[in-house]
């Protein structure tokens, strides 16, 4: 009843009340069921929420933790703790990890072979990555003597001999070009592109200093004025200079001024190119030595060179890169490198043969690893070139310095097997450059250059100092032909190595002289002839050959004692010749004058050693430069020791023959009417038979120089524009 009558007088109360106690008690428990089951987890980072700041909500690290270089963990609101921020990508970077330990676990230990090998190969790839792209000067190189130092312009070697020469018994006019300036942009630019065409299909085959494509991206900044660097401008105007002796032909004077002034410019930028890229230097260098051989007076080719072979040697371009470091680097990167190299060797053993020098091909030392470049489907220039030098090396060591010849060189084991097999190479070598017609125009003088080496085999010699009658006989043939191809070749106008020229032709002339004079003293019957060979036409080759030094020495004026010494040596044989076809006497005092000094003055004497003077004090000079042979080793003619070709059984017969077309005739008794045969295959109506991409030599020549408005090219547009170049002040001032 209580609960009724209450109920009844609260009716509406109790309606009310235990609806919503009950309603309220649920609601409670439900919210609390709720709010754990819905609560919003917060995306900020644990960072973030402890420091109480706003998380930009990045993945996977937050900006606020990146500034902090701090961790980003997500946090579990529920359990209260750091997890990552994304389970996904921590659980796949766990699983990850765990591979790399089971690999590690399952591969076998490294053995300390391994980890020394591996600790080389990262070494050598450290090395050359330092070498191929070098980031600054090193140690040494502020110890490098700069580019326009007088150490390398300077006057290039100049033939030796022994004795004093002979003052200069006429008057030779010696005229230096007179520079004139003008900006690169004011020569049209096909001319440009004609000349430095004609310089990488003519010279560069021969000597590749520079990458074709580098030089046509360095005309184009240097012409264009597009930020041009100092050795930029320099390359483009060394390679000009070179081209343009190629017209010296059509006009000597304004071409000779053209180069000259090529050349101004180039070396006036000499002291800002190399300083910090060995690689710059490096081409530098051998530039300087392909424009010594064309202009021995403004550049030393000897120290030029030799300082490039040291750089190679340096930068290690003597040994092949890793098979691991190769796979890294492109293709034309390790081309570049075997260029520069063989080409260094290549100029190098160039200087040391002519001026027969001994020098060691590097293919017989065993630290020598580089490979000779790519050559193609195509026969390379450069690649015969470098077989010749090889030749040419071995020659030289084996005949003129066989005391300082290696001790496993093919020559020492048996010289005689080595001398037939020289002269084998050496005749393959000259009909594979025959026969070819990429090689034969590329290297227009294989014919000089194997006479000359057919020259050095047989002349007399610290290792023949008694040749046969045959080899003597040779030597006197090969050193007319010599006389007679340098005078087809400057008649046509391509006489441009003159210092090579200089040396083959002073050498060979002296070589004839040096036969006859030893041949007046036989008892020939025929007075006519001498070495089988007729007197009259030997007298008239005699008098050419004065003239063709007196030729070079108009653009080499050092040369000029020499074409006076040979001149007074040619008179007094003509004169001993005359008198010997007369049937007068020839052994007086003057004939003994004459063959003491012809015996004296080349570096190693050219008479053979039973008709050779009484020494005299200058002989001494050459043994201050180069060892003695010793005793009873090289120069001996013992079987035992040495080797007589008068003892073998016909090693005559292995030398290439003097060919028919050569021999003397009476069709060239008048020397101003001559007509040499032409093994070059030039023809008077087209003497230059090279290609300047359709364009007219007058037609270059006007464009570089004409006579009214002289245009030489000593310049670029930085000279006007001190914007273009900081180092203005280091350009010439012409």
């Amino acid at each position: 009843m209580i609960w009724f009558s209450t109920s009844i007088s609260t009716g509406p109360l109790r309606a009310f009340f235990p609806y919503n106690f009950g309603c309220a008690s649920l609601t409670m428990s439900e919210n609390a069921t709720t709010s754990s089951r819905k609560r919003r987890h917060s995306k900020a980072c644990t960072r973030c929420r402890k420091r109480k700041i706003r998380c930009d909500f990045q993945f996977p690290t937050c900006g606020a933790c990146i500034a902090a270089a701090a961790p980003c963990l997500g946090f579990d609101s529920i359990r209260g703790v750091d997890k990552p921020r994304s389970t996904i990508s921590h659980l796949e970077e766990e699983i990850a990890r765990l591979e790399i330990e089971l690999g590690q676990i399952k591969s076998p230990a490294k053995s300390t072979a391994d980890i020394a090998n591996a600790a080389a190969d990262e070494f050598s790839t450290h090395l050359a990555a330092a070498i191929l792209a070098p980031q600054g000067p090193s140690r040494k190189q502020g110890c490098l003597l700069p580019l326009n130092s007088p150490f390398f312009l300077t006057e290039s070697p100049l033939p030796y001999v022994k004795i004093g020469l002979s003052d200069l018994n006429q008057d030779v006019l010696f005229e230096e070009p007179l520079p004139v300036t003008n900006k690169l942009s004011s020569i049209p630019r096909h001319v440009i592109d004609a000349m430095l065409k004609h310089y990488c299909e003519i010279y560069r085959p021969l000597y590749p200093s520079i990458d074709e494509a580098n030089l046509y991206e360095a005309c184009e900044r240097v012409y264009n004025n597009i930020s041009p660097s100092a050795f930029d401008i320099f390359s483009v105007h060394i390679t000009l200079a070179i081209s343009m002796q190629t017209l010296m032909h059509k006009d000597e004077k304004r071409a000779t001024t053209a180069s000259t002034n090529f050349w101004t410019t180039a070396a006036g930028l000499l002291d800002q190119v190399g300083t910090s890229d060995p690689w710059e230097r490096l081409q530098a260098l051998q530039l300087c030595t392909h424009y010594a051989f064309m202009n021995p007076k403004a550049v030393d080719c000897s120290k030029c060179a030799a300082a490039a072979t040291r750089l190679c040697l340096q930068l290690g371009l003597h040994h092949e890169l890793p098979a691991s470091i190769q796979a890294s680097l492109d293709t034309k990167a390790l081309q570049n490198r075997r260029r520069l190299f063989w080409n260094s060797y290549n100029i190098d053993a160039a200087v040391a043969s002519v001026r027969c020098q001994p020098y060691v091909w590097p293919t017989l030392t065993p630290a020598t690893t580089a490979k000779f470049p790519g050559t193609g489907s195509q026969p390379s220039p450069t690649h015969q070139f470098l077989l010749l030098r090889e030749l040419e090396s071995e020659i030289s060591m084996a005949i003129y310095y066989p005391n300082l010849s290696p001790e496993d060189a093919p020559w020492n084991a048996s010289f005689g097997q080595w001398y037939t097999s020289v002269q084998d190479r050496l005749n393959a070598w000259y009909q594979t450059t025959r026969q070819s017609i990429n090689l034969g125009e590329k290297i227009e003088f294989h014919e000089m250059l194997f006479q000359c080496q057919i020259l050095r085999l047989n002349r007399p010699s610290p290792r023949f100092p008694r040749p046969s009658r045959e080899m003597n006989k040779k030597t006197l043939q090969i050193s007319i032909a010599l006389i007679k191809e340098f005078a087809t070749v400057d008649r046509v106008g391509k006489l441009f190595n003159i210092w090579h020229a200089a040396h083959y032709m002073f050498e060979s002339g002296v070589c004839l002289i040096a036969m006859i004079v030893a041949e007046l003293e036989s008892s020939e019957q025929d007075l006519t002839l001498l070495m089988e060979e007729d007197v009259t036409i030997l007298m008239k080759y005699i008098k050419i050959l004065p003239s063709l030094l007196w030729k070079i020495s108009r653009r080499w004026p050092g040369v000029a004692p020499h074409a006076s010494t040979i001149d007074s040596l040619c008179a007094a044989v003509l004169v001993k010749l005359e008198e010997r076809a007369s049937g007068g006497a020839i052994w007086d005092s003057h004939f003994h004058e004459l063959k003491d000094k012809v015996s004296h003055l080349l570096l190693f004497s050219p008479l053979p050693a039973g008709t050779q003077a009484t020494p005299i004090a200058e002989s001494q000079a050459v043994e201050s430069q180069f060892p003695p042979a010793p005793n009873g080793h090289g120069l001996s003619m013992d079987p035992d020791v040495g080797f007589n070709p008068s003892d073998s059984q016909n090693l005559t017969t292995g030398i290439v023959p003097f060919y028919p077309d050569w021999t003397l005739s009476d069709a060239n008794l008048d020397p101003g009417s001559l007509v040499y045969p032409d093994p070059y295959g030039f023809s008077d109506a087209d003497a230059l038979s090279w290609d300047f991409a359709g364009m007219d030599s007058d037609e270059i020549l006007a464009a570089l120089l004409a006579e009214a408005e002289p245009l030489v090219l000593t310049d670029v547009d930085a000279l006007t524009n001190p914007g273009v170049l900081s180092q203005t002040d280091h350009l010439p001032s012409l």
